[in-house]
C-alpha cells in the first residue's frame, strides 16, 4: 500500500511528453538520423560525444554544438541494459511518449520493490521498514527521475544494484553461500545498466564497517570480488572508448582526481541537502548567477545543516550499527554522483540510507527519546530537526512529488518556447538562424535536434554567437564583422561549460570555421577563456540568407545588428524570471 502510495504520486508524469534528451534518443535509435556527424546508434543511446573531431567538428558546423566546443569532447556512458528498454520502446510505441512514461513508472514500481528487501532486511523492526519505505516512496526526488524517460537509467540501476548488497548481506551474517559467488556478476549486470550502480559499492563497504561481523581481513577479502568487477569494467569501459574528456560539467573521477575532488567537496554537501532537506539540488547550477558569493554561502548552509543533523543523530549513531550503516553509505554514494552538476535525479541511491536514517530517527523520537540525547537541551534540539524532518519529508514532499514528477513538462515548455522563435517555414531549410546570445546552450542546441525528432523542417545552420549568462556586447566592427564580448568572458560560468572546459586554453588569434562565418579569438583572459571575439561573415549582415534572432523574456525574436560603428549590450538572460513568464 505504501508503494502504491507512492506510485499514485508519482502518476502525474503520464501527462508529461517527450524533453530534452528523449528527442535525441529517438533520432540516434533510427537508421538515418538526418544530423551530419551524428550516427545511429539504437542500442547504444548513450553517447552524447564520442571523441571524434569529425563528428564533432560536423556538428558544430550544423548547430548542434556551439562554435568553442572542444572537438575532441567525448561523453560517452556504456548503458547497453538500459538502451536495451528504449529500444523496446521504439521498436513498439515510437511516438507514444505516454506509453515510454508506463514503461518508467513500472520501473518505479520494481524500484519501490527492492527498496523494500534493502530497508526489511536492515532495518530494526517491520514498522521501521515500512516507514523507511514510506519515505523514500513519497520523496519528492522520485519525480524528476520517473517523469523524465532519459532518466530511467536510474531506476533500472537500482533495481539492479540492490540485489548486490542483499545477497551479499545473506551471505556474510546467515551465511548463505551461494551469496559469494551471486553478488559479483549481479554488479557487473548492474554496471551496464549505468555508472551510478557503483553507488551500490557504498554500501557495501559501510557494510563491511559496521554490519559484518567477521575478522577484519574476511571483511577486505569479501569485497575484492567487488573491487575486480569494478576494476574490469572500467578497463573494458576505456577500451570500448567510452569515458569523459573535455567536459567542464562531467567529470571522471578516475582521469583528473584533483578536478572532481575539488567539484565533489562543492556538489556533495548540495547534494546532501537536498536530499535531506531544501532546496533541491537542481537549483546549485543557477547559484552562480545570482551574485558571486551566493555558491559559497548555499555550500555553508548545506554544510551547518548537515552538521546539525548529525548532532541530532549523534547518539543514535554511537549506539546504533544500522544508522551507522545506512549514514555511510548515504554519504558514500554522494561521491561518484558528483562526477556531474547536482540534481535530485540523480539521488536514487543517496536516499536509500538518507530515508532508513530518517526513519531510524523518527522512530527514535517515538520510542526512544533518551537516544536523541540524555541532557534536556541536546534532546530539545534533536526534536527540533525531528520536526524539521517531519515537515520535510512526511508533509512536504508528497506535494512536491506530485509537482515535481511532472517537471519535464515544465521544460519541455521552455525549450518549446525556445523553438518557436526560430522561423520554421518551409523557406528556412536553406537559411542559416543567428542567435546573437543564447540562454545557455539547451536553449539553441536542442532545437534542430528536437525538429529532427518530430521530422519538421529546420534551418541548414544554426549558430549562436554566445550564451547569455551575462549580459553581451554586440559591436559592429565591419561591414560582415561582429564584436563579441560578454561581461566576464565566455566560458564564464560552469552552466555554459558543457562541452569545453577551461583548462583547455584559447589563443589570440585561433579561428574557428563554420559555414559562411569564421570566430576569431580578438582576446582572452588570463586563464585562457575568450575574452571577446570577431564574428567575420562572408555576406553582408542583411543578406536574407541570414535569419537573426536574440532572447526575450522567454523566446527568441527578431534581431537587426548595430549599424557600423555602434555597439548595443543584450542583457543576460533571466532563467528565475522564465518562470514567472510560464505564469
Amino acid at each position: 500500500m505504501v508503494a502504491l502510495l507512492g506510485l499514485a504520486l508519482a502518476s502525474p508524469a503520464l501527462t508529461a511528453d517527450f524533453a530534452a534528451d528523449d528527442h535525441l534518443h529517438r533520432v540516434i535509435s533510427r537508421d538515418d538520423t538526418s544530423i551530419d556527424g551524428m550516427p545511429s546508434r539504437p542500442l547504444d543511446l548513450f553517447v552524447f560525444a564520442d571523441g571524434n573531431p569529425d563528428h564533432a567538428r560536423r556538428l558544430r558546423d550544423e548547430g548542434v554544438y556551439p562554435w568553442w566546443t572542444d572537438l575532441e569532447i567525448k561523453l560517452a556512458f556504456l548503458r547497453p541494459v538500459t538502451s536495451a528498454t528504449h529500444a523496446a520502446d521504439h521498436a513498439l510505441w515510437p511516438d507514444n511518449a505516454t506509453a515510454m512514461l508506463v514503461h518508467n513508472l513500472v520501473w518505479l514500481v520494481l524500484a519501490l520493490g527492492v527498496v523494500w528487501l534493502f530497508y526489511r532486511r536492515f532495518a530494526e523492526g517491520r514498522w521501521i521498514a515500512v516507514l523507511a519505505l514510506g519515505l523514500y516512496a513519497i520523496d519528492d526526488a522520485r519525480g524528476p527521475v520517473v517523469g523524465w524517460i532519459a532518466n530511467r537509467n536510474a531506476l533500472v540501476c537500482l533495481v539492479l544494484a540492490v540485489p548486490v548488497l542483499l545477497a551479499h548481506d545473506r551471505w556474510r551474517r546467515d551465511g548463505w553461500a551461494r551469496g559469494r559467488w551471486v553478488g559479483p556478476p549481479l554488479l557487473a549486470v548492474a554496471l551496464l545498466a549505468g555508472e551510478a550502480a557503483l553507488a551500490i559499492v557504498a554500501y557495501l563497504a559501510a557494510h563491511a564497517l559496521w554490519l559484518d561481523r567477521g575478522p577484519v581481513r574476511d571483511r577486505v577479502l569479501a569485497l575484492a570480488p567487488y573491487a575486480a568487477v569494478v576494476i574490469v569494467w572500467r578497463v573494458v569501459y576505456e577500451l570500448l572508448g567510452y569515458g569523459v574528456t573535455g567536459s567542464g560539467i562531467y567529470l571522471d573521477p578516475g582521469a583528473d582526481p584533483a578536478a572532481f575532488a575539488a567539484a565533489a567537496a562543492v556538489r556533495v554537501p548540495l547534494l546532501l541537502l537536498g536530499q535531506l532537506g531544501l532546496p533541491w539540488s537542481d537549483l546549485a547550477s543557477l547559484y552562480p548567477l545570482m551574485g558571486a558569493g551566493v555558491m559559497t554561502t548555499m555550500v555553508a548552509i548545506a554544510v551547518a545543516v548537515l552538521v546539525a543533523i548529525a548532532l541530532a543523530c549523534a547518539r543514535l549513531l554511537r549506539v546504533d550499527p544500522v544508522s551507522r550503516f545506512f549514514a555511510t553509505g548515504m554519504v558514500l554514494a554522494a561521491i561518484p554522483v558528483a562526477s556531474t552538476f547536482p540534481a535530485d535525479r540523480l539521488l536514487g541511491f543517496v536516499g536509500l540510507g538518507a530515508m532508513g536514517l530518517v526513519a531510524q530517527l523518527l522512530a527514535a523520537a517515538m520510542r526512544r527519546r533518551d537516544l536523541l540525547g540524555v541532557a534536556w537541551p541536546r534532546r530539545a534540539a534533536a526534536m527540533v530537526i525531528v520536526t524539521a524532518m517531519v515537515l520535510t519529508h512526511v508533509a512536504m514532499a508528497p506535494v512536491f512529488l506530485v509537482m515535481r514528477s511532472r517537471s519535464m513538462v515544465t521544460i519541455n515548455f521552455f525549450l518549446d518556447r525556445a523553438d518557436a522563435g526560430v522561423p520554421s517555414g518551409p523557406n528556412i531549410s536553406d537559411k542559416t538562424v543567428i542567435i546573437a546570445a543564447a540562454p545557455n546552450d539547451a536553449f539553441a542546441s536542442y532545437i534542430l535536434v528536437m525538429r529532427a525528432a518530430r521530422r519538421q523542417v529546420r534551418p541548414a545552420h544554426l549558430y549562436w554567437l554566445a550564451n547569455g549568462s551575462s549580459p553581451v556586447t554586440i559591436e559592429r566592427a565591419g561591414d560582415r564583422v561582429l564584436r563579441v564580448t560578454p561581461e566576464g568572458g565566455f566560458l564564464r560560468y560552469e552552466i555554459d561549460r558543457m562541452l569545453r572546459t577551461p583548462a583547455r586554453r584559447f589563443t589570440p588569434g585561433e579561428t574557428i570555421a563554420l559555414t559562411g562565418l569564421i570566430i576569431e579569438i580578438e582576446s582572452v583572459t588570463a586563464d585562457g577563456r575568450p575574452r571577446s571575439v570577431l564574428a567575420r561573415f562572408d555576406r553582408p549582415l542583411d543578406d536574407p540568407s541570414l535569419v537573426w534572432r536574440r532572447w526575450h523574456k522567454a523566446t527568441y525574436v527578431p534581431y537587426v545588428p548595430p549599424a557600423m560603428g555602434a555597439s548595443e549590450t543584450l542583457p543576460a538572460a533571466d532563467l528565475l524570471k522564465m518562470l514567472e513568464e510560464k505564469e
